[in-house]
């Protein structure tokens, strides 16, 4: 006799596998998030400090003009990372809707499957172009352009493990179309 797969109601609850990928999935989440506003605000404080220093002394500082090239592809990847793990991204409804919970969970786990491979290829590339990457310096900062590269690891890398953690809440949900929902209170 085999035991039935533990299914929750909503994804969210249920076995021990489902509950590690919820709390993966959570600390992918508020990293991502915690790298997209440091981002916006560390770009934000060094171009103030540059405006303010032009405005009192009619010279700049320089190394807050490469501040943004830096760190806008991290708030970029970052609320990309947020998106896939939230599962806010852009859908196809239309065909969701026609299929019965079985055959979209089965949909929807070779989806997920599908962009954890990719993703996960296309981290394992961004390496070698964080290598090409390493030996370009941006002149005001001394910092490494890899840098501002190494964005596509964990963005890429944050998609792959985001699409994990769904592939496993799409299987052990009830139904699947739950596994997304928007809480009402988050609903605009």
């Amino acid at each position: 006799m085999t035991a039935a797969p533990v299914r929750a109601t909503d994804g969210k609850a249920g076995s021990p596998a489902l509950r590690f990928a919820n709390l993966i999935g959570e600390v992918l989440d508020r990293i991502a998030i915690l790298i997209a506003v440091s981002a916006v605000v560390v770009i934000f404080l060094a171009l103030m400090a540059e405006v303010v220093v032009r405005y009192f002394t009619s010279a700049g500082l320089g190394w807050p003009n490469e501040v943004p090239s830096l760190l806008f592809p991290w708030l970029i990847m970052g609320g990309i990372v947020v998106g896939a793990q939230r599962g806010a991204h852009i859908a196809a409804e239309a065909l969701r809707s026609m299929l019965d919970a079985a055959k979209l969970r089965l949909l929807l786990m070779g989806i997920n499957l599908l962009v954890a491979i990719s993703f996960a290829y296309l981290a394992w590339l961004s390496l070698q172009v964080i290598q090409i990457t390493r030996v370009q310096v941006f002149p005001m900062t001394g910092f490494g352009q890899a840098w501002a590269y190494s964005s596509l690891l964990f963005g890429f890398g944050g998609i792959a493990l985001a699409a994990v953690v769904n592939l496993i809440r799409v299987a052990y949900a009830a139904d699947p179309r739950l596994v997304h929902q928007t809480e009402t209170e988050h609903m605009t």
